[in-house]
């Protein structure tokens, strides 16, 4: 999978780069900004448990960071430049800033163009902004197809006035598209905290069988940030492809940002 192929390079390239990792401190009812001296490309977190949202379809320098009570994590960023941002991430009730600008200095260094290969593996090279440009309207416009072509529904689930609907699941190249709805019945605005896909496997009641993979979004099509009382939004979720196993169900998480409906969703 091309999403997990370029940081697994990129987590091998700066394995060999000398330089201190810093601490963010977040929670869920804070948003963290950090801005940074280039725009972003890429962003990951070790952990669902934290959320790190930045523009896909424009880079901007600007991302938002939350995250809930667990585990330490981290996050590691790429900006437009080639430059590798790493930063340890740990959850606190009460926080000390609200924003960050991130310098240039506080990088881990440079990991050059070398790790962004051709996805067929010919192994020919091509530049970071060129690439990323390239996927991104390759989703775009793959991303639009779908919305106007998805017409049925795979699974819905409500809660406390909340629907989430899986409307069509697609193949394209080397990812998954999930045609996906919001649609608000109840008598309070629904904010968006953040969707998260996991694949789990096994019963959780039985922990010592019970898996829990969650996968992040390699690009994300009209995701919406607030849906209104009585509207609907439909938007499109990207991730590497993947096929589900015996026994394993592709589970969605919805969640209110600044409220306690949480909706998951199963299918297989």
């Amino acid at each position: 999978m091309k999403f997990i192929v370029i940081f697994s390079g990129l987590l091998l390239c700066i394995q060999s780069l000398s330089a201190q990792t810093d601490t963010l401190y977040i929670n869920e009812t804070h948003t963290l900004a950090l801005v940074f001296p280039e725009p972003i490309t890429r962003a990951v977190t070790g952990h669902p448990n934290y959320q790190f949202g930045y523009d896909t379809v424009s880079p901007g320098r600007l991302g938002l960071l939350q995250g809930h009570p667990g585990t330490a994590s981290n996050l590691l960023v790429l900006t437009d430049d080639s430059r590798a941002y790493s930063f340890a991430l740990v959850y606190r009730k009460r926080l000390q800033e609200g924003h960050r600008f991130v310098k240039e200095g506080e990088s881990i260094g440079s990991v050059g163009t070398e790790i962004w290969l051709d996805p067929l593996g010919q192994g020919k090279n091509h530049s970071t902004k060129t690439s990323l440009q390239s996927n991104s309207i390759q989703y775009r416009k793959a991303s639009t197809y779908f919305l106007e072509k998805s017409r049925i529904v795979l699974r819905s689930k409500c809660r406390d006035g909340i629907i989430l609907r899986l409307q069509d699941m697609a193949y394209y190249g080397t990812e998954t598209y999930l045609i996906m709805e919001i649609e608000n019945r109840s008598d309070i605005d629904f904010e968006v905290d953040f969707v998260q896909l996991f694949i789990v496997h096994g019963n959780p009641r039985k922990r010592s069988s019970y898996q829990k993979l969650g996968m992040e979004p390699v690009y994300r099509h009209q995701m919406p940030l607030m849906v209104k009382t009585g509207h609907k939004q439909r938007f499109v979720y990207v991730v590497p492809k993947f096929t589900l196993g015996h026994k394993e169900k592709l589970l969605v998480e919805l969640r209110e940002k600044r409220g306690s409906r949480i909706i998951r969703m199963a299918w297989d």
